[in-house]
């Protein structure tokens, strides 16, 4: 305690000096006759201290940061600014206070208004605080991260020529998770190319994108089991081309070459490539302003296709061995009619033919939908939609399937009410063999107590699962804001559950639109999680503002090896009192969280800080 008060006491000496800074300050520079800079930023002086895992410690140092922009000639030949920070609080970070990040963040632009505009960025810093993603809860996970982006682009408009665009991108992160043994790295190295062009009609695009990634993920449940590594490489190239047609047409097809290789190791190794094409045309015509009309065409070799990017990218592995030979073709139309002012119609005809795994599927689906909305009384605002779908396949009748859509928007007496339903049963998925079903909701009330008061609150949910395939997901959320003059209130709860894949920045959802027997079962693990907490924050004198933060969430996640817990608390509270350029900031955060097993003894972290500021307008 006395060293605390002696630091208190250290910290209050700089504040007669601080004091002197509020008097105004400013600065040219000017050099040469072509180089034109501004600078600007803030300097300050904190006293800090934290307790971590019982240990305490504290100090006093300098903090600030800059932003040095300018120009050489002309701005729009050459223009650059210069970024850099030091000891920078995270004040609106998640965790606030935990860590000061110092850094860079810089850019230089060249020949803007040009055919030939060019871009160089550069990014790192030290220090940070982040989170390990954990779909829905309310925070993650909180982690020490150090991170550093490249980035240079160019591009080439010349009249009557095809445009081209070209940008190569590097990034890498590494973080550790407070409290737990090892660290995970990622890294990336991105490549793009897009290329489009105007023709006698024709509007001509085409994109290429290479991207290699690098993965390390620490084994936080079995440290002595060292680290999994994966890295992969894919290459996408695609072309679209559009024209007009006649009737207040317009034909469009495109076409999608996805390559992805893959190397993993863990207490084993694997490796495996693949390759999917797809082709897509659609035609649409609209002959009257109440009818039209559209005919599409759609061909894919793989189901390496239907993998969304934010799986094939996460750095986990794919195991494309079970993906099995695979083709689909399907060939539709679908006509819209307006019958009355709001009401109208849709009918829908599709075939599809596809094989997998040696065995040939196909199925014939008739769907019809109508979407009425309503324009006077309580139910305006009040819009459905109802369809039917009925899918036939060489062997049986599959049922019907059915889609809904429910919205309502209207103000009555004051109160604005809104809200939302969809609902969908025996949906296709990329396999005719599996079908979805889902549905989700969205209500929110809002009304204005006054003139400077104001109240809404608001729950949402979605569930979601696949027949005969045992993947379902669903989450549910409930919130509520109020104002009232110059304090405001929030509060939420939330719980979610489904499948995910482990990266190296944390649990990323595994979609429900696709079979999990697709994918490698080892790669999944179940999840669950809740997740609640709340806010205030006030500015009960003119120049100070408060605020103040509770977050609580826990999960667990099994996989087909072993079970894993988290769980996390934390407070923040921050305020800031403001004498003319000068401010006094200060921040208090406390961190409980733990990840393993159960039983496994949580970390605790405690930081707090205390300082003043100054903006400066150097020149």
């Amino acid at each position: 305690m006395r060293s605390l008060w002696k630091g208190i006491r250290k910290a209050c000496r700089a504040l007669p000096g601080f004091a002197l800074l509020a008097l105004p300050a400013a600065a040219q520079l000017s050099v040469g006759d072509y180089l034109r800079t501004d600078l600007s930023g803030n300097l300050g002086f904190n006293y800090g201290g934290s307790i971590d895992q019982g240990e305490s410690s504290h100090g006093t140092g300098f903090t600030g940061n800059a932003n040095l922009t300018g120009s050489y000639y002309n701005p729009n030949f050459l223009n650059f600014s210069v970024s850099p920070f030091y000891n920078r609080v995270q004040s609106d970070s998640t965790f606030g206070s935990l860590t000061n990040a110092s850094g860079v963040n810089a850019s230089v632009n060249l020949f803007n208004g040009t055919n030939f505009p060019a871009s160089v960025s550069f990014a790192r810093s030290y220090n940070n605080t982040g989170e390990f993603g954990v779909p829905g809860s309310s925070i993650g996970l909180a982690t020490h991260s150090n991170t550093q982006n490249f980035g240079v682009g160019w591009s080439a408009f010349v009249p009557d020529w095809p445009t081209f665009s070209a940008s190569y991108s590097m990034n890498g992160t590494d973080s550790s998770i407070l409290g737990e043994e090892g660290s995970n790295s990622e890294s990336d190295r991105t490549l793009i190319l897009v290329s489009n062009y105007k023709i006698d009609g024709w509007r001509l695009g085409g994109q290429f994108t290479h991207r290699d990634t690098d993965s390390s993920l620490a084994n936080f449940t079995n440290p002595t089991e060292g680290e999994i590594h994966s890295t992969g490489s894919t290459n996408n190239f695609g072309a679209t081309a559009q024209h007009a047609l006649p009737f207040t047409g317009n034909l469009s097809a495109n076409f999608t070459h996805v390559g992805y290789s893959y190397h993993y190791e863990d207490s084993s190794s694997s490796s495996n490539s693949s390759a999917s094409n797809s082709v897509n045309a659609n035609a649409n015509f609209h002959p009257t302003t109440k009818f039209g009309e559209s005919f599409t065409a759609t061909y894919n070799d793989s189901l390496l296709g239907s993998i969304p990017e934010s799986v094939l990218n996460t750095g986990a592995p794919v195991d494309l061995k079970s993906l099995g030979s695979y083709s689909s073709f399907l060939v539709g139309t679908d006509a819209y009619y307006q019958l009355l002012k709001n009401l109208s119609i849709h009918a829908d005809v599709n075939h599809q033919y596809q094989t997998f795994l040696g065995q040939s599927y196909s199925a014939t689906q008739f769907a019809g939908s109508a979407n009425f909305n309503f324009d006077h009384s309580i139910l305006k605002g009040l819009a459905f939609s109802l369809g039917v779908v009925d899918t036939a396949q060489q062997e049986s009748n599959t049922g019907l399937g059915f889609v809904g859509t429910l919205t309502y928007n209207h103000k009555y007496e004051g109160w604005n009410i809104s809200g939302n339903l969809s609902y969908a049963q025996n949906v296709e998925t990329a396999l005719l063999v599996y079908t979805s079903s889902s549905y989700s909701y969205l209500a929110s009330l809002q009304k204005r107590l006054g003139d400077h008061s104001q109240f809404m609150v608001g729950y949402s949910g979605a569930h979601s699962g696949i027949t005969n395939s045992g993947t379902t997901s669903s989450a549910n959320r409930v919130f509520t804001t109020v104002f009232y003059r110059s304090y405001a209130f929030n509060a939420f709860y939330g719980k979610s559950d489904g499948l995910a894949i482990f990266t190296a920045t944390g649990l990323v959802p595994v979609t429900t639109t696709l079979p999990s027997q697709v994918l490698a079962g080892s790669t999944f693990s179940t999840f669950k999680s809740t997740g609640w907490g709340g806010g205030l924050g006030a500015s009960p004198l003119r120049r100070l503002t408060v605020s103040v933060a509770f977050a609580k969430s826990n999960g667990s996640t099994i996989n087909p090896v072993l079970s894993t817990y988290t769980n996390n608390t934390v407070v923040n509270g921050l305020f800031q009192y403001r004498l003319r350029k000068v401010f006094l900031n200060g921040g208090y955060t406390r961190l409980t969280q733990n990840l393993g097993l159960t039983g496994t003894t949580p970390v605790m972290v405690t930081s707090y800080y205390v300082g003043l500021s100054r903006w400066f307008n150097f020149f």
